[in-house]
């Protein structure tokens, strides 16, 4: 019997695109600028480094939709093809990996016969739902993919299946199913077979089953050497047909019986109303909502179940310089960049992946005898060697192809202070700090003014000599104000003192030499003249206003030499591997803080609209983009830039209802004058 169909409400209107390939095949899109909301006139812009919009009338993005499951995620192209895949986790071998090689990656694909034009891409407002809308002569088909999860009672589910539906509307289409599996990176040869109707493929240790709701009449084809399934049927409007990717669980192995139905219509409903009642906790308001709401969205569907760990991207050696070496591995927890994106989603109201992060940081903790690594996989082993793919083309011809990642054997000393900071948001919003977790935080508090004495590898992970990096220390400083304060709200104030001495003389000491009284800024490093927008947190943080005179200098400096219209660079000195020419987004959002600290609202405003306009029609964001010609640069989508969306649009609103309120407060004053 057929299932009843799903209506789709789209969350908004996906423009037309125009299809542009480059290199050995990876697609970007060309599609129009979205419109920025509230600017009165974008092409005005405050004085101070902010410039007219550089993006012109089209912007390259990466073609992709996210789907995930809180455990692991896929990218789904504009073509229907689900081209990165990775399973049981997000830092998994991949079975899908036709982003890194057209040819050897593997693809699962439905889409009509012919796929040109590709189609259009929007998610179910509110969700991580994703529908591809392809517009034939003969008819549209709407395919959706998600992956369920929802909550039974009090219990989260994460499904290991993924979830395709498809409609005709208009008239019937013939449709194309392409499973094309390529297991442990492509390095395991595919065998398949059929069993009570069902395909299952596998090879190494990974397996996937393919079901559907109608019988597959498919074949198996040799393709380049590989051999793949292949079927093709003609769907006729009014009915809906599900096609169910099963992973993870080797049903026939264990003479388990695979789910009799592949209908996925109740499990939609399930999981959009899973996603949509998440998002409810969303506090947010502003012009930005729509942008913020979908951030939160990103950052929670990267975020691992079952710890409470927070994935930094789902990808591995998207470049962020093509051309160079700079591709790596981003499907890990590193603890400054969850402590981060943990602390965004609590300011934006949403609560419970606080208490999961922090209990999984704490139980990091004591497994390890306090002796924390900068970045453990996602169910907390700290072991990530890393190994190039050498049989993978790579992204658009872009190699090394990396797993794991050296990182983390590096000295980056600001974790701490990160990890304490999103602890004292918790309490501050009214979080529990356990005894267990008090002693994490005074174990780490104890031993910061030894560490800050050391040099390290900074938070860009340089790879050549370490340095005394200010952003680090900056950091440790924070780390014992942070825990100042938690000692207060806890009662546990044994240590309070020694904390207070070896802020002070921390303050002290970057205030002496980190400034630069030549190039007027707070430079990268101790006695250095390398400009670093890392420097920019320091009045969000709490060291210095941002209009004291020194801080006020370094954001103009910065301007000069980092900013190049909505993007900021890293840093403006050669590296261990060259110069870096690609922005990087949370810098650039660490400048529009900067602004509203500086009380220049407007501009802040009309640089946040910017950043938010160079995210893809589905609204995410890439780890960077190329200020030449905007192309997105590094792994996909990224917290980073996602939780910079969330802090800067929650900041600048906040900074616009004390202006308010300031203002009704002088009313009664110029009245009564």
């Amino acid at each position: 019997m057929d299932a009843a169909v799903i209506p789709l409400p789209i969350e908004e209107t996906t423009p037309p695109v125009t299809k542009t390939y480059f290199g050995t095949g990876t697609l970007f899109y060309a599609v129009p600028a979205l419109a920025a909301s509230r600017i009165a006139n974008p092409a005005t812009f405050d004085p101070l480094g902010s410039q007219p919009s550089k993006l012109g009338k089209l912007k390259t993005v990466y073609p992709y939709g996210l789907i995930g499951n809180c455990e692991t995620a896929a990218l789904v192209s504009a073509s229907g093809a689900i081209d990165w895949f990775c399973y049981p986790r997000f830092d998994s071998p991949s079975i899908f990996a036709s982003i890194l090689d057209r040819q050897r990656g593997g693809s699962f694909r439905i889409s009509p016969v012919n796929p040109v034009p590709a189609g259009e891409q929007a998610y179910i407002r509110d969700t991580n739902l994703l529908t591809t809308t392809f517009h034939r002569a003969e008819g549209t088909l709407v395919l959706t993919d998600f992956m369920p999860c929802f909550n039974e009672g009090e219990r989260f589910l994460s499904l290991k299946r993924i979830c395709r539906g498809l409609e005709a509307r208009g008239g019937p289409v013939e449709v194309e199913c392409i499973l094309d599996p390529a297991p442990a990176y492509g390095r395991a040869r595919t065998s398949f077979a059929e069993r009570e109707g069902i395909v299952i493929a596998s090879g190494g240790s990974q397996e996937v089953i393919l079901s559907s709701t109608v019988p597959m009449q498919g074949s198996v084809e040799d393709v380049d050497g590989r051999p793949r399934f292949i079927y093709r049927f003609t769907l006729q409007p009014g009915r809906q047909v599900w096609f169910t990717l099963g992973f993870g669980e080797r049903y026939f192995a264990l003479g388990r019986k695979f789910p009799s139905s592949s209908d996925a219509t109740e499990l939609a409903a399930r999981t959009r109303e899973f996603w949509e009642r998440w998002l409810d906790q969303c506090l947010y308001t502003g012009p930005f909502r729509d942008a913020v709401r979908r951030s939160a969205l990103v950052i929670k569907l990267l975020t691992y179940a079952p710890t409470g760990a927070l994935c930094a991207a789902p990808t591995t050696s998207i470049p962020e310089d093509p051309g160079g070496d700079r591709n790596w591995d981003y499907r890990f927890c590193w603890l400054r960049d969850a402590s981060y994106g943990i602390a965004a989603l609590f300011r934006a109201g949403f609560s419970q992946e606080a208490a999961d992060f922090i209990n999984w940081i704490r139980d990091r903790a004591y497994d390890h005898d306090f002796a924390m690594q900068i970045v453990y996989r996602v169910d907390g082993d700290p072991h990530l060697p890393e190994e190039y793919l050498e049989h993978l083309a790579g992204f658009d011809g872009a190699r090394p192809v990396r797993i794991g990642n050296r990182a983390a054997g590096q000295r980056q000393l600001d974790v701490f202070g990160a990890v304490i900071d999103c602890m004292a948001v918790y309490q501050r919003k009214g979080g529990f700090i356990s005894t267990k977790l008090w002693q994490v935080i005074e174990h780490f508090a104890d031993g910061i003014w030894e560490l800050s004495r050391e040099p390290d590898n900074g938070i860009w992970e340089f790879q050549g000599e370490r340095k005394h990096h200010t952003h680090s220390k900056l950091w440790c400083w924070v780390a014992l104000d942070r825990a100042i304060t938690l000692a207060h709200g806890t009662g546990n104030t044994g240590h309070v003192a020694q904390w207070e001495r070896a802020a002070s003389d921390l303050r002290a000491e970057i205030e002496a030499r980190a400034w630069n009284p030549q190039i007027g800024a707070f430079t990268q490093a101790y006695d250095d003249d390398c400009l670093d927008a890392a420097v920019l947190q320091m009045p969000v943080l709490g060291f210095l206003p941002a209009t004291d005179p020194r801080m006020r200098a370094t954001i103009e400096t910065l301007s000069q030499r980092l900013l190049d219209g909505p993007y900021v660079r890293r840093y403006d000195c050669k590296d261990d591997q060259g110069y870096l020419s690609a922005a990087f987004l949370l810098c650039s959002f660490w400048y529009v803080d900067g602004l509203i600290g500086l009380n220049r609202l407007d501009a802040a405003e009309r640089q946040l609209a910017q950043l938010i306009e160079l995210s893809s029609p589905l609204g995410l964001l890439a780890e960077g983009n190329d200020p030449a010609t905007g192309a997105p640069r590094g792994n996909f989508p990224q917290a980073y830039s996602h939780l910079g969306v969330i802090d800067s649009a929650v900041r600048l609103e906040r900074a616009r209802a004390a202006e308010q309120a300031e203002d009704r407060a002088r009313e009664p004053q110029q009245a009564a004058g």
